[in-house]
């Protein structure tokens, strides 16, 4: 992917989260401004003033929609700050955008569950004059299964609702986070669809194993659960039914074979981090300072 080397403006969504974090981090290493764009920044979604102050005069952007882990009502809350993104989008005239999106955004409204906010904004996006645009699709992200530390140092186990013998691509948010940034300072973007992969595709009997043997526990086991106890776990952690419902509808819509992706594994959507590595560099420290804070 060839760069424009001209320095530019940047607007970063959520650029405190996992994703958006090494999006504005990748643009600032090529000597770029960023303009952060997150509540515990001073810049709310539901702002518009400050919004519209950030997107002003950008070169580019970045999107995405967030979930709110305790809305009531989680694709009204998405619903409205598509719509206040969307809107700040219009008023600047920002030249190039690029939304993160879900690789099972395509599908209908029915099975799509927690990728629905993401649908309904490339909706959005699409019906709007923007100059460059991409969608860019990413799999199930590796850091969902970060959930599963608290399980996994209480009892060694993991369990959740998705099938745990069914392969599933996986990837690192940090990949995903430089490949929306080189999209960003491409001299030319590509398609306006384009999926992420990650570097292969795991089980989640696979990935538990090799989330264990990072910490220790080679006998780690994945343990699938019904939909109504995995609701119910996720609803006592503090995420609200309507969240947790998202959530199993995803995992209903894996389990039952829905095809994901579009594309077929290639170069171009295969990035380099694999699960062990992640295992290695994010999921066991988190472990250990769990374990250690437990003891304290």
């Amino acid at each position: 992917m060839t760069e424009d080397t001209g320095k530019k403006t940047f607007v970063v969504v959520g650029a405190t989260g996992n994703v958006g974090r090494l999006v504005a981090s990748t643009l600032q290493s090529f000597g770029h401004q960023v303009r952060p764009v997150a509540r515990s920044l001073g810049v709310p979604f539901d702002h518009r003033e400050k919004l519209n102050e950030a997107f002003s005069g950008a070169h580019g952007a970045y999107l995405m929609i967030p979930f709110d882990f305790a809305a009531p009502d989680l694709h009204r809350r998405e619903e409205k700050i598509g719509d206040e993104l969307a809107h700040a989008v219009a008023a600047s005239g920002v030249p190039r955008v690029v939304l993160l999106s879900g690789l099972s955004a395509h599908l209908n409204e029915r099975i799509v569950g927690s990728a629905k906010g993401a649908q309904m904004m490339e909706q959005r996006l699409n019906a709007m004059n923007i100059g460059e645009l991409v969608h860019l699709r990413a799999t199930f992200l590796m850091e969902n299964l970060m959930q599963g530390v608290p399980q996994m140092a209480q009892t060694g186990d993991f369990r959740w609702a998705f099938s745990g013998n069914k392969p599933m691509p996986m990837i690192a948010a940090k990949d995903v986070g430089i490949r929306a940034a080189e999209i960003l300072i491409a001299a030319e973007v590509g398609p306006r669809v384009q999926e992420l992969h990650g570097a292969r595709d795991y089980t989640m009997g696979e990935a538990v194993s090799i989330l264990g043997a990072s910490i220790g526990l080679p006998n780690a086991h994945y343990i699938q659960v019904p939909y109504e106890e995995g609701k119910a776990g996720m609803i006592r952690a503090g995420m609200s039914p309507s969240m947790a419902d998202a959530v199993m509808q995803t995992a209903m819509s894996f389990n039952e074979g829905q095809t994901w992706a579009k594309e077929a594994r290639s170069p171009r959507n295969t990035t380099e981090t694999t699960l062990e590595t992640f295992a290695a560099e994010t999921f066991a420290p988190t472990y250990r300072a769990a374990v250690a804070k437990s003891r304290q």
